[in-house]
């Protein structure tokens, strides 16, 4: 029997028992179709769509669910994921919502990436998740920081950070030349500032501030500057960086950002920088902000944001359930004391 006519078959059987809601074996029997050659059909063409070329478009499925996903929605989330393949598929999915390319479910995006192996796979190491009473619950409640090499031509200079652990916001960023303690406590001044002052030019907000024990992070003058402003400082213990791990995470994404960016000059350095760290706050979905911006975390209304998500999705389930049954109405089983007409 002909490739087409084969295929033809299988689809008559899955209709005929999504409409009939009957076993596969009383279908084939009512059809006349021949059991061992109908799994035989499904057997050998299923091996032709894996060996097939990568441009094959695959065939869609056939569940017959009215919220089975449209075939416009289909090739919006493929132009997409092609368009970011270093996107893995559930920031895929919440971007596609927020721009109003699609709104499907994460669990769509990957069922319709694997039919198009076009999965981005994840090869980082297992996570470590904080404890409850060890997270921040609001903005600027508590800010880590720490510093990380960055070669500019033949210097190398540090990039000194303050994050907000809540957001993930980075509120003040520098690049220095020097760690010492003079040079930390005047950009520690910088970070406290970022929050506003009172009359008495004291922080507005006293978030706590937690470091690792370098010689800068524990020199008179970087306490001077905390002490100045009631702020409250937070040393890990000596050799356990996880204690200090979201700012740790923060660094390896933005050098991972700055991989091939060719580091001349510092002022070339202060630009290229200036921008991943935008980039960072503003663009990056993070995935344990329910893929929002830290931005919008930091200063917006992620209740909001989560809540116009949930509607769209909801809207476009109720559009989709409404063309799948304007394109396919499901019938009842005609009975044998039914009479035909």
């Amino acid at each position: 029997m002909p490739v087409e006519l084969q295929d033809r078959v299988i689809q008559e059987v899955k209709t005929a028992r999504r409409r009939s809601d009957w076993p596969t074996d009383r279908v084939l029997a009512a059809l006349g179709v021949s059991r061992s050659s109908y799994y035989r059909w499904r057997r050998d063409r299923g091996k032709t769509l894996k060996e097939g070329s990568p441009d094959a478009a695959p065939v869609a499925s056939t569940t017959g669910s009215v919220y089975e996903v449209l075939a416009e929605e289909r090739e919006a989330i493929v132009t997409y994921a092609r368009k970011h393949a270093e996107i893995r598929h559930r920031e895929l999915a919440w971007r596609m919502i927020d721009e109003d390319v699609a709104c499907v479910s994460s669990s769509t995006v990957y069922r319709v990436l694997r039919e198009w192996d076009l999965m981005c796979r994840w090869r980082g190491r297992k996570k470590r998740y904080r404890e409850e009473d060890e997270k921040a619950s609001r903005p600027d409640e508590r800010w880590a920081t720490d510093l990380m090499y960055v070669k500019v031509g033949d210097v190398t200079y540090y990039f000194l950070a303050f994050i907000d652990e809540y957001s993930r916001y980075i509120v003040h960023w520098a690049l220095l030349l020097s760690m010492d303690g003079k040079t930390l406590s005047v950009e520690a001044q910088a970070a406290v500032e970022t929050l506003g002052l009172d009359a008495e030019g004291k922080a507005l907000v006293k978030p706590e501030i937690r470091s690792d024990n370098g010689s800068g992070y524990v020199s008179s003058e970087f306490r001077g500057v905390l002490r100045e402003h009631d702020l409250t400082h937070n040393r890990i213990r000596p050799h356990c960086p996880e204690e200090n791990g979201l700012m740790e995470r923060a660094n390896r994404t933005l050098r991972e950002a700055l991989d091939g960016e060719e580091l001349e000059t510092l002022s070339q350095a202060r630009e290229v920088i200036g921008r991943v760290v935008r980039w960072y706050n503003e663009e990056r979905l993070h995935s344990a902000l329910g893929y929002l911006r830290p931005v919008d975390s930091y200063r917006g209304d992620p209740a909001t944001l989560h809540e116009a998500r949930r509607l769209k999705l909801a809207q476009a389930r109720h559009r989709r359930r409404e063309e799948n049954l304007r394109l396919r109405q499901l019938t009842l089983p005609l009975r044998e004391e039914q009479p035909v007409a």
